[in-house]
């Protein structure tokens, strides 16, 4: 019911921050990474398969579910990354409520300490689901289903806008609390590419219309806008679809995933993340604090990270020509009972 993406080149013994490199489309990941542990306090969290099952007070009795027993993970963490299809220079073009940007680029991140593992979830910007409308004096009207990516576009560009996306992913999702977001305008990938000195990568497609170089098949070391041309281009690049652009998308985290193992092997203390975010912080927006972030990236290095799941369904063309992905609830309802519970024996789940 659900689909992993096989990562072949990834390697499951990695540091936590490697991990999370390497399924993160833009250092977002790096952000994310500091952002695993969290307190204590926030270990009462969970997600039920159908509803809201967040208020967990002690052990939790199973759930019974296609036949089988389960009990939810108790200490979770749940992080949105949000890459915002918006170039810098419109980010002052004065405040309204409907150009926020799309969220180009979508994935919750599900930690467990318990397993000490990292899930990444990966969702289309073309998923149909309910987000909210905004009037044009901010005031909510209601709701609408359309593609996710449009829930960005509401609001206010920054804050606003990045809770109206983690409120549409929590409704796609059976009503995921969501505890975390980390936003990236995606204009910022040629500053993370060029700061790890660039990411060696092979051309399945020809972006020669937008660079001369970047021909059909040729093996280079992207710098600057080659790197968004890569993680970025969808129109008129190889099949013109989303779906290809992630699978693209994929190469480049993996090869960036790399260039973080070889500079974190050359570091001694977390001095290095701390540049890392100096260079990314004009790109990023983030409700966690700078120093949580540093420590508990140097200190949460060692979780594993698991092959990423994106959600079944299918594509279709919407009624105004725009692509639409059509999720399988069925599907859904599999994957969060997969991540968030973990299954009992009959005997033990009173």
């Amino acid at each position: 019911m659900f689909k992993r993406w096989n990562l072949q080149n990834a390697d499951r013994k990695t540091v936590y921050m490697i991990s999370l490199i390497s399924i993160i489309l833009l250092v977002v990941v790096v952000v994310v990474i500091a952002l695993v542990a969290q307190d204590l306090e926030k270990r009462s969290q969970t997600l039920g398969a159908y509803g809201d099952l967040s208020q967990r007070f002690g052990e939790v009795p199973a759930v019974e579910y296609k036949g089988g027993f389960y009990r939810p993970y108790e200490k979770l963490t749940t992080i949105l990354v949000i890459g915002v299809d918006r170039y810098s220079s419109q980010t002052n073009l004065g405040v309204t409520y409907r150009n926020g940007g799309q969220a180009d680029y979508l994935e919750l991140l599900v930690i467990n300490e318990e397993t000490q593992t990292i899930t990444p979830i990966l969702i289309d910007r073309d998923t149909m689901t309910k987000i909210t409308i905004l009037g044009v004096l901010g005031d909510e009207t209601g709701t609408r289903v359309v593609q996710i990516c449009l829930s960005h576009g509401f609001g206010d560009g920054k804050e606003q806008s990045c809770l109206l996306t983690v409120r549409a992913v929590s409704w796609l999702l059976n009503d995921i609390d969501i505890d975390y977001y980390i936003s990236m305008d995606m204009d910022g990938i040629p500053a993370l590419n060029d700061v790890l000195g660039g990411v060696t990568v092979t051309l399945e497609d020809d972006f020669s219309a937008l660079d001369p170089a970047m021909t059909l098949g040729t093996t280079l070391t992207l710098q600057g806008m080659q790197a968004e041309y890569f993680v970025r281009g969808r129109m008129y690049i190889g099949a013109g679809t989303n779906q290809a652009r992630m699978d693209r998308q994929q190469v480049f985290m993996d090869a960036l995933g790399g260039k973080l193992s070889q500079r974190l092997g050359e570091s001694e203390n977390a001095a290095f993340i701390n540049g890392l975010l100096d260079v990314l912080d004009p790109y990023l927006l983030t409700d966690m604090s700078r120093g949580r972030m540093i420590n508990e990236a140097w200190n949460t290095r060692d979780f594993v990270q698991l092959d990423p799941l994106r959600l079944d369904g299918e594509y279709v063309n919407g009624a105004y020509g725009f692509k639409e992905f059509h999720a399988d609830e069925d599907a859904i309802s599999d994957l969060m009972m997969q991540v968030f519970y973990h299954p009992v024996e009959p005997e033990t789940q009173s």
